[in-house]
């Protein structure tokens, strides 16, 4: 039966009498703020009221025993209160427990799909454990990986049991590919060769387990690009670049191509390089893994520019004794030809022989005649005429010397060695070749040593005074020399003795006064300023014998044996040690600072320098020197490797 509802609020009469047994305060407040309230209240109130089932819940009488509980906590309040609040803590405590030991769990961090709540009653160590327990292996880690090095590397992976307190929790770890990596007892694993593996931590008795994937990668430690020079040709076909990756089992071997002028030649992502007009420009391939760098130096040239014409400068009178040796100098023209590789015969060996570098010796009594030719086919034969031997010094070639006209040129060496075979030999050397960075020397990669040793990489501006000819003079006068040494310490005013020395064994004194700046400090070093050995005071200017290991024992100890007992005869004595056994060595002409270091005539031997780069560098140095003689002349001799287009030099400084 529906019952009809009255507009009182109050049915039967009755009041809420339960409010009497609150504290005065209380309800002074709670009447305070049912007056603020009341207008809205009893709109609500009306409203939910006008619903019969809500009015029948809210204005029944209570059953009997519903009313007597209501007037017990009427008339002990506090006592209810009290048993309310004890029985909310309890609640609580045992709630907070169990959430915290959750948490202490780790099974359930964000993102965390592989297992539910570890914690359940049974885990406490109050508890038996039971089939209903939630056993789980978590593993500290579940994707990693790892770079080997030296083929070799260690991990740690650690697995934690769900319940703590599990008995026999004996885990057994196990690899999915033993030739990867190998896992002990521990967790610790030992990598071995790049792959991707799976480590299983087995629980034994619970056949509970938990897997991790571990990628072993192996990075890549360098790049080495065994073309180091290009020539192609307008409207020509594109050539494939194919640098080699170290090492060979890199896990990630993609390289990265750029041009650096894309108006001469273009790229593409396999390394194919197309040319696009005329000049040249730089290929750099990046290795994705360790941007390692490695560089090919591509001219594009037309291809109707050839050798036209050769010139043998000192051909004229060309007159030696037996045993005696002259270089022929050559010039190529046009300047721009696209190969300018040469090759030397002679047509009797009896009389005479040359070198592929154009180095002639006489043999017998009588003529013969030397013919050059370029890969085209152009050819230029001279007599040379060979004379009595006069049993004379070999190492004074002050008769041979033919003048040439004051203007510079430049000459182009062709040995049979291919690049790839010279950088070959280079690193097979004892010690091997070394690289000064940053105040110490380290261990040159094979990319590091090609790209000094490449003639194409260093030809412009100042770096073209590592092909110098340093057994041409320069026509410059003691006193212009004078003028330059006139604050270089014990070498001012040695201006006529570098000049003397210079022109008595065919080096350049310009070279002469720059080669001895560098090595003295500028004459300020101890070598310079002179050490006491035996009771002599002796000098050396050019850091002969100065090894690394102990450079003033090794200079100074030279310096005695050889009678440098003044700055003059360090001076005399150290152009005549060069010239002997670099510029104008008869057994292998080393006369420029690159022939110096890299003796491209018999690769790996008879070198000057330790370090790689000292032919580079000693350029830049030297070329400030020398821009300080305006009148200077200038000769250079760019080296040719076998098959290889060398750079196009101007004499001009």
């Amino acid at each position: 039966m529906v019952t009809n509802l009255s507009p009182n609020l109050k049915p039967n009469g009755s009041t809420l009498s339960f409010f009497k047994a609150v504290p005065k305060k209380v309800r002074t407040f709670f009447s305070r703020a049912s007056r603020v309230m009341s207008v809205p209240f009893k709109k609500l109130w009306q409203f939910l009221c006008s619903n019969a089932a809500f009015a029948r819940f809210v204005y029944v009488d209570f059953p009997p025993r519903r009313r007597r509980a209501v007037i017990f906590i009427k008339k002990h309040w506090l006592k209810a209160a009290v048993s309310a609040g004890v029985l909310a803590v309890a609640l609580t405590a045992l709630l907070s427990v169990t959430l915290k030991n959750t948490e202490n769990s780790d099974l359930h961090a964000v993102g965390d799909d592989s297992a539910d709540f570890g914690m359940v009653l049974q885990h406490y160590c109050t508890f038996d454990h039971s089939e209903k327990t939630h056993i789980a292996v978590k593993l500290s880690w579940e994707d990693g990986a790892v770079d080997l090095n030296d083929n070799k590397a260690h991990v740690r992976i650690s697995a934690n049991v769900y319940p703590i307190n599990l008995p026999d929790a004996k885990i057994k770890w196990s690899t999915s590919d033993k030739s990867v990596a190998t896992v002990d007892e521990s967790g610790m694993i030992e990598v071995t060769s790049p792959g991707k593996v799976k480590i299983t931590a087995s629980l034994v008795n619970y056949g509970k387990s938990a897997r991790a994937s571990l990628a072993v990668r192996q990075p890549v430690t360098g790049i080495f690009m065994p073309t180091s020079t290009m020539t192609l040709y307008t409207n020509g076909p594109s050539r494939l670049l194919q640098p080699r990756v170290f090492p060979e089992n890199a896990t990630n071997p993609n390289i990265v191509w750029r041009s650096k002028n894309t108006k001469v030649a273009r790229v593409d992502e396999n390394g194919s390089v197309k040319p696009v007009g005329t000049g040249m420009t730089e290929i750099i391939g990046t290795t994705e893994d360790g941007g390692f760098e490695a560089k090919c130096f591509v001219t594009v040239v037309n291809p109707s520019v050839d050798v036209e014409e050769l010139t043998v400068r000192n051909e004229e009178d060309m007159y030696i004794n037996v045993g005696e040796s002259v270089s022929a100098v050559v010039t190529v023209s046009p300047s721009n030809a696209r190969n300018k590789t040469l090759a030397w015969s002679s047509d009797n060996e009896d009389v005479a022989v040359v070198s592929q570098t154009g180095r002639i010796r006489g043999v017998g009594e009588g003529a013969a005649y030397i013919t050059v030719s370029s890969v085209n086919g152009v050819r230029q034969s001279f007599r040379v005429r060979v004379g009595e031997a006069e049993g004379k010094d070999p190492f004074d070639l002050a008769p041979e010397v033919i003048e040439l006209p004051a203007e510079g040129t430049v000459t182009y060496t062709s040995y049979d060695t291919t690049f790839p075979q010279a950088v070959r030999i280079q690193m097979m050397r004892n010690p091997p070749p070394n690289l000064w960075v940053s105040g110490k020397f380290t261990t040159a990669t094979e990319a590091e040593t090609a790209e000094y040793m490449n003639p194409n990489n260093y030809y412009t501006d100042a770096y073209k005074y590592q092909f110098l000819d340093l057994s041409r003079a320069n026509n410059v006068s003691a006193d212009v020399l004078d003028a330059y040494l006139a604050d270089k310490g014990v070498l001012s005013g040695m201006g006529a003795v570098f000049a003397e020395a210079a022109k008595k064994y065919d080096v350049s004194e310009v070279y002469l006064v720059a080669h001895a700046c560098l090595e003295s400090g500028n004459g300020t070093s101890e070598l310079a300023r002179g050490v006491d050995v035996n009771g002599e005071t002796v000098y050396n200017l050019f850091g002969i014998n100065a090894y690394n290991a102990d450079p003033l024992g090794g200079g100074s100890s030279k310096a005695y044996a050889e009678g440098w007992t003044s700055v003059e005869a360090a001076i005399t004595g150290g152009a005549e040690w060069i010239s002997r056994y670099y510029i104008n060595n008869p057994d292998g002409r080393q006369n420029t600072l690159y022939k110096m270091l890299w003796n491209p005539e018999n690769p790996g031997t008879h070198q000057y320098a330790t370090d790689i780069g000292w032919a580079v560098k000693q350029a830049v140095s030297i070329e400030r020197i020398f821009s300080s003689f305006d009148g200077a002349v200038l000769s250079f001799d760019v080296p040719v490797y076998n098959g290889q287009v060398p750079p196009t030099l101007s004499p001009d400084m």
